[in-house]
């Protein structure tokens, strides 16, 4: 999809040819009508009036497009090849700019701001250094679609050398190095095509499935005196949302009513459709179980009485084997050795819905596909069941599902919560104390930041609702949480934000704490601190190698120095304590909320035990430098 837009983009299809070879990646004849229609929009005649011909440096012509386009933050680790953008800034005061002390936590700020405001976030990064350093979270927005426009300098193009400073090798360009992990990735060494290039970054990026969009710019062209069009907002960007082909939901709605164990796996979809209400009252009106897959939102109510938990091939539905497995708006469920067993086994039907042709059908055989909006797609069929079905039939249908559905997925929380309380007096701090006290403690509507393996959600009650909280979590590179979180609050000031992270995730993003001081940032963050990378001793103790006979896990124990992550943080401005007894945790807790709820970030560094395989050891590979020296 993404060779397609820039052949588009660049002139080497037509329209006719564009919509052709959409229409082969598998989209209807209507979603790619829509969308050669989106993205012509930025080729349009300038012919209405509010359009509007600005005349100034590179920079200025960008600097007023992103605020015609809505952006209110810039988040920023600023740099030298920059500084025609950043002038830029200056007779802009409307524009916010968020400052962090690095690439990484930059892009883990602009992630949390777009999950939560479900809007794009314009971001700005140094040159090819900075960009590489940006990878890491890159990856993550990537993996879950988060629309972000991502910009950087770039070295000058009329410079006669082979070695720029800050600039890629002889050989590449610096938009190869975030390629992978972005949708498009552009260089513009022309100051005159700096609002067009935005306008389409912006496009891009919000254009479902969404993702990280990257351009940068030769500083050259950024200070060079050039005039061009700015466009609103409202002339580029869309609420495109597909509706499925009639033919599918009908034959969608059919099996599900003559499922005898049908299955429904809601991913992020769901959320970015706005289309909560709509999941909960297809699976209330047919009884269907619930599942949820690979995710950054929760997107099914946690504590909903057909909530199954997280998806799995091996039991897909709570009597052994579903026969009809639905996934909304999911990535594909794959990931075991090859050949893996098709996921239903040959034994049943498996239905992809969502509107990332591409992901569909990547790992899965499917027996129907529908690339539409999630939400379109839960209204027609919901519309498509009740045309089908008498009431009295679904009645009948919903409550004999139900009498499977609901007792096994009862069980299922209290088994866990039943487990989770046997570990409550434990001392250090079991996790799941901490858990529970959490979830008493917060606002029930607030939004909780996860970036903690050892962290646990048994007691949280998630979902969409006004008694509900919000879930973020992030796709599986460490050191996202703490610039999430300060996004988080950046794009909903007035909803209780908590960061839970673990101490090895917060070592990759510590620097984060001075945004929160410089800022004000009134987030509470709870370091779950185990002194462990705990993930990675477990996966080495599943490997049942020579680590596990010896006890000796490599590079995963993070004591000796212990670190105190309540002065860390406050030597950057942010107060904070340590947490050691499960007596103390609960006053700890209101006094870090009753901070947070002044104005004001708190940083709570709670001990806790150590789980799973080889949580006992403190073992790691002793070396001093100094004796070496001595020696």
């Amino acid at each position: 999809m993404r060779d397609l837009l820039n052949e588009y983009f660049d002139g080497h299809l037509s329209r006719r040819s564009f919509f052709q070879r959409l229409v082969a990646t598998g989209l209807t004849a209507a979603a790619a009508e829509r969308m050669v229609d989106a993205a012509q929009m930025n080729n349009a005649p300038d012919t209405d009036e509010a359009f509007y011909t600005y005349e100034g440096t590179g920079g200025e012509l960008l600097m007023e497009q992103i605020r015609a386009a809505g952006t209110k933050f810039v988040f920023t680790n600023p740099g030298s090849m920059e500084t025609p953008f950043f002038d830029a800034l200056t007779d802009r005061s409307d524009l916010q700019l968020i400052n962090a002390l690095h690439e990484g936590i930059v892009i883990s700020m602009a992630d949390g701001y777009a999950k939560v405001t479900q809007k794009p976030a314009f971001v700005n990064i140094h040159a090819a250094v900075g960009t590489a350093q940006a990878g890491g979270q890159l990856y993550n927005s990537h993996l879950h679609g988060t629309p972000l426009v991502v910009t950087a300098g770039m070295s000058d193009t009329q410079i006669n050398t082979d070695n720029a400073a800050l600039a890629p090798r002889p050989g590449f360009t610096q938009a190869d190095i975030p390629k992978q992990f972005t949708k498009i990735s552009w260089e513009i060494r022309n100051g005159a095509s700096t609002a067009l290039a935005i306008r389409r970054a912006y496009k891009v990026a919000t254009t479902a499935p969404g993702g990280p969009v990257y351009i940068a710019y030769a500083s050259n062209g950024l200070r060079e005196k050039v005039s061009g069009r700015v466009w609103p907002g409202e002339k580029f960007l869309m609420d495109a949302r597909p509706r499925p082909a009639a033919d599918k939901v009908e034959t969608l709605a059919k099996w599900l009513i003559e499922a005898q164990a049908p299955t429904l796996v809601y991913g992020d979809e769901i959320t970015k459709s706005g289309a909560a209400a709509e999941a909960v009252e297809l699976a209330e009106l047919l009884g269907v179980a619930v599942a949820a897959g690979n995710r950054a939102f929760n997107n099914f109510p946690t504590e909903h009485s057909q909530n199954t938990g997280r998806f799995t091939s091996r039991r897909s539905h709570p009597s052994g084997q579903a026969d009809v497995v639905v996934q909304f708006g999911s990535r594909d469920p794959g990931g075991g050795s090859i050949p893996e067993e098709p996921l239903m086994g040959g034994q049943g039907r498996f239905v992809a819905v969502g509107m990332d042709a591409n992901a569909l059908g990547r790992t899965q055989p499917m027996d129907l596909a529908i690339v539409a909006d999630a939400g379109e797609t839960l209204r027609a069929v919901i519309d498509s069941v009740k045309s089908m079905a008498t009431a009295a039939r679904l009645n009948t249908i919903r409550a004999d599902r139900l009498a499977v559905v609901e007792p096994a997925a009862a069980q299922r929380l209290e088994n866990v919560r039943r487990g989770a309380r046997q570990n409550f007096a434990q001392a250090p701090i079991h996790p799941d104390r901490l858990d529970y006290e959490l979830a008493q403690a917060a606002d029930p509507h607030a939004i909780i930041v996860e970036e903690s393996f050892t962290g646990r959600q048994n007691f949280q009650k998630f979902g969409h609702r006004d008694d509900e909280k919000t879930l973020l979590t992030k796709a599986g590179s460490l050191g996202w949480g703490v610039g999430a979180g300060i996004g988080a609050k950046i794009g909903a000031p007035d909803r209780e934000v908590i960061l839970n992270i673990g101490d090895g995730a917060v070592m990759y993003s510590s620097s984060g704490f001075w945004t929160m001081a410089r800022y004000d940032v009134p987030l509470l963050t709870v370091v779950w601190n185990n002194k462990n990378y705990q993930t990675v001793r477990n996966a080495y103790h599943r490997y049942q190698g020579r680590m596990v006979d010896t006890q000796q896990y490599h590079g995963v124990y993070l004591g000796d120095p212990d670190i105190n992550f309540a002065k860390l943080a406050e030597a950057q401005g942010v107060k904070g304590e340590q947490v050691t007894s499960p007596a103390d945790l609960s006053a700890a807790l209101q006094r870090g909320l009753a901070v947070t709820r002044g104005g004001q970030p708190y940083v709570l560094d709670v001990a806790v035990s150590r789980v799973g395989g080889g949580a006992e050891s403190t073992w790691y590979h002793k070396y001093s430098v100094a004796d070496e020296a001595k020696a």
